[in-house]
């Protein structure tokens, strides 16, 4: 057995609930919401359209109406937790469960109601196995998605444990129509923009013709508070080689710069990459080109983090051996493990086993950031994803929501991803978390 020397973060960060008053903080979700209401409080109201089958109708009505009212779980339901009500503003009923009853829903859908005129659609669907892509969920994503639309499904199995469902649909409904539940009450260190990155991922062959393969990249831009900004998507698919990586590239790093000044009124200078797999030198070469052509002088973190590793670590002093949130050990200089789950002082229940994300600083442009920032930066944004009202979750959002779309991106065909860039729904996708 090997012994390592590491550290622990003990605070857990605080998140705060409103925009105009840095008083309204918290260290739980639900406590910080019930208290104080989210940190954007002005959407009175988020227009619904409604997709279920006629057997699960009075399921669907009476969810909408516990989200409205409040349950004991939730009391004062959205408008206490919230700020806001759930208004329906189109409701199509199918005869079954098919898939192709859902999609000449769909299909009337989108051909009477325009996707400025609703905030979101919720879709009762039969559940599948998320391996499975020729299904309700799949098929409805892309095409709402790929229209402007952004949806929540809802299954037979929300409805079995509704009492615990309640807040992460709420949070989740709230966030895709356009709010922000929660953001971190103070800022991460040396940080202007945090980019979760990911290219080359394969949509579906389906729908199209030719048999290669295609390929689309994404990022989704963090601020120093790690608000979730905007959702940034290459215009046009790409083959899989090294010169269509490096033009994945440059095409998401210009539009997120682009679009970060267009919002903050500046450059950011201070900038951190997260990927899940271990950057070759090639992209980092090709990112720091990138960023010196469009802002100049600047301060790049490459991070890479793993989850799926075979590392194990145990902690002697615990009663089940698993290691406390928070604690890291070091395997080098710039390289660590550190866990996200196991004990902590604001769940009851301990998460999960000891197994720890596994974090590289690989790229670190005149040492503006060491790995213990990196670690608390990552640290802290386990509590930022708005689907869960969880404490806290595995991994880092900029990790959760870029799986979210490469699941997603799987099953998109070649038009349907170039709808949803095009100038007309990507304005309104890109500034929603559409995909969680």
């Amino acid at each position: 057995m090997s012994y390592l020397s590491g550290r622990r973060i003990k605070d857990e960060p605080d998140l705060l609930f409103d925009r105009s008053d840095s008083s309204a903080r918290h260290q739980q979700v639900y406590w910080g919401l019930r208290t104080y209401g989210p940190y954007d409080k002005g959407m009175p109201d988020i227009k619904l359209g409604i997709i279920c089958p006629s057997e699960e109708q009075g399921l669907v009505e009476g969810l909408v109406k516990g989200l409205n009212r409040g349950t004991p779980i939730i009391p004062g339901g959205m408008p206490r937790f919230f700020r806001c009500n759930l208004v329906t503003a189109k409701k199509i009923v199918i005869g079954s469960m098919k898939i192709e009853e859902y999609e000449k829903a769909a299909t009337e859908f989108i051909k009477s109601t325009s996707f400025k005129d609703v905030d979101l659609i919720l879709v009762c669907i039969p559940w599948t196995s998320r391996y499975f892509t020729d299904t309700p969920y799949y098929r409805l994503k892309a095409m709402f998605t790929s229209h402007g639309y952004p949806t929540q499904m809802i299954t037979k199995n929300t409805f079995r444990n509704l009492k615990w469902s309640y807040l992460n649909l709420a949070s989740a409904i709230f966030s895709k129509a356009g709010g922000v539940p929660w953001v971190l009450a103070s800022e991460m260190k040396n940080t202007d923009m945090i980019l979760g990155i990911s290219v080359s991922n394969l949509i579906t062959r389906k729908r199209r013709a030719g048999g290669h393969p295609r390929f689309v990249g994404c990022v989704n831009v963090f601020d120093n508070y790690g608000k979730w900004m905007f959702f940034q998507g290459t215009a046009r698919v790409f083959k899989e080689d090294k010169a269509s990586r490096n033009e994945q590239l440059k095409e998401l790093i210009e539009g997120c710069v682009q679009k970060f000044e267009a919002i903050k009124k500046r450059l950011p200078t201070n900038i951190v990459i997260h990927y899940f797999k271990k950057f070759s030198m090639r992209e980092v070469e090709s990112v720091e080109q990138i960023l010196n052509e469009i802002i100049g002088e600047h301060n790049l973190a490459c991070v890479s983090i793993n989850s799926s590793h075979p590392f194990r670590m145990y902690d002697k002093t615990t009663s089940d051996g698993s290691f406390p949130r928070g604690a890291y050990v070091y395997l080098k200089e710039n390289e660590c493990l550190l866990s996200t789950t196991g004990e902590t002082s604001i769940a009851r229940l301990r998460m999960g086993t000891p197994k720890l994300l596994h974090i590289r600083l690989q790229h670190n442009t005149g040492a503006f950031s060491n790995i213990d920032d990196v670690v608390k930066q990552v640290f802290c944004l386990t509590k930022l994803n708005w689907a869960t009202s969880m404490p806290m979750i595995r991994e880092p959002v900029t990790l959760v929501f870029s799986n979210a779309i490469a699941y997603l991106s799987a099953v998109i065909s070649e038009q349907e991803w170039k709808g949803i860039t095009t100038s007309e729904v990507s304005p309104i996708l890109n500034s929603r978390p559409w995909f969680i």
